[in-house]
C-alpha cells in the first residue's frame, strides 16, 4: 500500500467506512436535528457545530489543495462551530457528505507526487496535512459518538459500545 492509498482508506474510514472507530456516516445516522443541536452545557458544542466546523475546515483546505483562492476568514477558529448554523440539518449532513467525496476524488485523481509537495504558506507537504486532516475528523467523529452518549441516542449496536 502506498502512501496515497493509505490517505485514500483514512479519508474513507473518517467518511463512510467504519474501521477502529466509526465512520462520520454511522455517527450521525437517525440523528434528528433537535439532538444534533443538544449540549450538555453552553460551554460545550453541539454536533451541529462540530460538523459546520468540519465543513469549513475540510472545505478551506480542500481549496488549498486544488490551488482554489479561499475567502478571507472571519473570526477564528471558534467562530467556525458557527458557520453553517442557518442550514437545513440534512444539507449540512450533505454538505459535509460532499466535501468528503470531493477530497476522496481529488486526492485519487492527483499524482503521488503531490503528496510530497509542500503545501504553499505552511510548512510540511501534503501527505503530512491530509494525515492531520483525517485525524481533525476522526477526534470530532469521537466527539459526536460520545455527544450522542450523554444524550442517549446512541446505540452500542451502532459500533462503538
Amino acid at each position: 500500500m502506498n502512501k496515497k492509498d493509505v490517505i485514500l482508506e483514512q479519508f474513507l474510514l473518517c467518511h463512510r467506512k467504519n474501521g477502529w472507530f466509526v465512520s462520520f456516516q454511522s455517527a450521525v445516522n437517525g440523528l434528528t436535528p433537535e439532538q444534533a443541536l443538544w449540549k450538555n452545557t453552553d460551554s460545550e458544542n453541539s454536533i451541529w457545530e462540530i460538523i459546520s466546523h468540519l465543513v469549513f475546515w475540510n472545505e478551506r483546505y480542500l481549496n488549498y489543495y486544488k490551488d482554489v483562492e479561499n475567502p478571507k476568514m472571519d473570526g477564528t477558529n471558534d467562530s467556525t462551530f458557527g458557520y453553517l448554523n442557518d442550514l437545513e440539518w440534512t444539507d449540512l449532513v450533505r454538505r459535509f457528505n460532499g466535501v468528503m467525496a470531493s477530497w476522496y476524488e481529488s486526492i485519487q485523481q492527483s499524482d503521488e507526487s503531490r503528496l510530497n509537495q509542500t503545501r504553499q504558506g505552511a510548512g510540511g507537504t501534503w501527505s503530512e496535512t491530509l494525515t492531520n486532516i483525517t485525524l481533525h475528523n476522526a477526534y470530532h467523529i469521537g466527539q459526536i459518538v460520545t455527544i450522542r452518549k450523554m444524550q442517549g441516542s446512541w446505540s452500542k449496536e451502532k459500533g462503538v459500545s
